[in-house]
């Protein structure tokens, strides 16, 4: 334990000033200002930090000194919840102190990769802990602070964590603005430059402000709420009841709508648009069709194939011919026909085999000759996911395996014949069957007829009736074995990224549709998964709008892109290809939850 009489060294970080005091004089000072007691101090500020006690704010926290913090500070500068931008502080000629004007400012935008693992942590991570730990859980988040981060060496030799050193959240200054005050000058007086960029901030400060007011006195919503009367925009969520069906189908919820569906509408009204719900009844087209005239947008949330069930033929060309009459109109339809049709048919799998994030040895099938001359070569050099175009959990998505035989060496080397062997997995329940070359084509083309064999698929097959232009088709595609490390899917708006979930079978299995997985949720810009969302968002997308022929439509206002990891050309490293778009209508899973009973 120090005497009194020790020395001391100390530096105040207002300025880098240092000072040389004894254990008592620094101790006095602290307590009771610069008394003669304290002796002389070049200091410019009085001391007596404990001064009126706990409750009036008197106190002093006492840390490791952290000798790399010469390296600088990095600030985050938080508004709410949200991270605006990160300031590396770097003290100047050679000081400790990155405060006032003694530093030099480098700034980095959310995602940085220079500190995406600091961002990750403290962003993800530590904000609910050190909300609960400090008490506050269960108020909001400063509009405006800051979390001033320490470099120190990590568990890893030559490796960095970051440390907190403190915490301003009373009233953070919004450096560019502040810089021209304590004189005659005003706001008027701040460069355009620095106004614009700093009003970034304040911007993000008033949505954040409405946001935090609207979560706070936004009462749940179970039911559709009142349109706005002066809205400038008019828009409908379409649904469709399958004749004889529960509920109207499994989609739906015990009151006929989709669970979805009024969240989704509440969701345009809450923007300042109007929004109906309507149903379409294919027995009263004419009346639907002079109903949706008034409105500039259609939201259609019909899942695939259900205007098919127990309406007769005709019925969903009669729907899509209205959508596309309406869009000849210059009205919005999500997801329109063309797109629908381009995007969601699995054989936009084709369409992008050359891009990157494409598979190159893919091949659609849409005849029965097509299925046997193609599969039977490309079965016969590798495993293949067999993927039929109707469906949307997996049901007529074959993983096959070839059974008591060798793969031959080069694709186009060996042709199988119908007696050959092949293990087969159902991607909808993981279950696995046991069939020859032919009764599988048989199975795909015609279904479990006797020729087929007995099979304990619970769907039947007839993959390719209808032709191809009412959805029979078939895609081939290598089988990638890292599927079992889990898929990757997209969650989009329109362009926009909403977050990215990793579906890892459950049990050993190699389907993530479903209940077969564990989901873990990624919001955008998550270190995580950052070379894919770039790679996809900023590059891929216009490139997949050009090569599936709609970069002249919107894109659906909610679709997913499914991801599968293979290796990459680095060792070690890993690359994604797609393995499916949904944009029919991809269902919104926390509400859909509750559909097809009673709920």
């Amino acid at each position: 334990v120090l005497a009194d009489d020790d020395k001391l060294k100390v530096m105040e970080m207002n300025d880098n000033h240092v000072e040389y005091h004894t254990v008592g004089e620094f101790i006095e000072f602290c307590v009771n200002g610069p008394t003669a007691k304290a002796g002389a101090w070049k200091s410019t500020f009085p001391g007596k930090y404990l001064e009126g006690g706990k409750a009036a704010g008197g106190q002093l926290v006492d840390q490791r000194l952290c000798p790399r913090i010469e390296e600088g500070e990095v600030r985050m500068l938080m508004v709410g919840p949200v991270l605006q931008m990160m300031i590396h502080k770097k003290p100047d000629g050679g000081g400790l102190s990155a405060v006032g004007g003694n530093s030099a400012y480098t700034y980095y935008k959310p995602g940085d990769p220079m500190y995406a693992k600091l961002e990750d942590d403290f962003v993800n991570r530590d904000i609910p802990q050190l909300m609960k730990a400090l008490e506050i859980e269960n108020d909001p988040l400063p509009i405006l602070w800051t979390g001033d981060f320490i470099p120190v060496d990590g568990k890893e030799p030559g490796s960095t964590d970051y440390v907190v050193g403190e915490f301003n959240c009373s009233c953070v200054g919004i450096s560019k603005f502040q810089a021209v005050c304590g004189g005659d000058k005003t706001l008027a007086d701040v460069p355009d430059e620095d106004y614009y960029d700093a009003s970034k901030l304040t911007d993000l400060m008033g949505t954040t402000a409405l946001k935090f007011l609207r979560a706070k006195n936004d009462p749940r919503q179970n039911t559709l709420m009142p349109s706005p009367p002066d809205a400038k925009h008019k828009c409908a969520v379409i649904q469709f009841k399958v004749p004889g069906a529960p509920n109207g189908g499994s989609d739906k919820g015990a009151d006929g709508n989709r669970v979805d569906s009024i969240p989704i509408a509440n969701g345009i009204i809450k923007a300042g648009g109007a929004c109906d719900l309507l149903l379409y009844d294919y027995q009263k087209h004419d009346e639907f069709v002079a109903s949706v005239q008034d409105y500039d947008a259609l939201l259609v949330r019909i899942n695939p194939g259900q205007l098919s069930q127990g309406t007769g033929e005709g019925v969903q060309e009669r729907f899509d011919n209205t959508m596309n009459d309406l869009l000849a109109k210059g009205k919005l339809v999500w997801s329109s026909p063309s797109v629908q049709t381009q995007m969601g048919a699995k054989d936009a799998l084709v369409k992008i085999k050359d891009m990157s994030c494409g598979l190159p040895d893919t091949f659609a099938y849409y005849e029965a000759e097509e299925l046997e001359e193609g599969f039977k070569k490309s079965m016969a050099f590798q495993p293949r996911v067999i993927k039929q175009n109707r469906g949307s959990a997996g049901e007529g998505i074959w993983l096959c395996w070839l059974e008591g035989k060798d793969y031959c060496a080069n694709f186009g080397d060996a042709v199988l014949a119908d007696d050959d062997k092949l293990k087969v997995m159902e991607m909808n329940d993981n279950h696995v069957e046991y069939h020859t070359v032919g009764e599988f084509i048989e199975f795909c083309v015609n279904g479990p007829t006797a020729k087929a064999g007995a099979w304990k698929s619970t769907f039947p097959g007839k993959y390719l009736e209808g032709g191809k232009a009412a959805g029979g088709q078939l895609v081939d595609q290598r089988l990638c074995p890292r599927i079992e490390e889990g898929e990757v899917r997209m969650l989009m708006v329109g362009p926009v990224l909403q977050m990215m979930i990793h579906k890892k079978p459950d049990g050993g299995g190699l389907s993530a549709v479903g209940g077969n997985s564990a989901y873990t949720y990624y919001k955008p810009g998550d270190p995580m998964y950052a070379k894919l969302e770039d790679d996809f968002v900023n590059r891929d997308i216009p490139q997949l709008m050009k090569a599936l022929e709609i970069e002249n439509d919107p894109l659906p206002i909610l679709w997913t892109g499914d991801f599968i990891p293979v290796d990459g050309k680095e060792p070690g490293s890993t690359d994604y290809v797609v393995g499916e778009f949904n944009c029919s209508c991809v269902g919104i899973s926390k509400f859909q939850a509750v559909c097809g009973g009673d709920k």
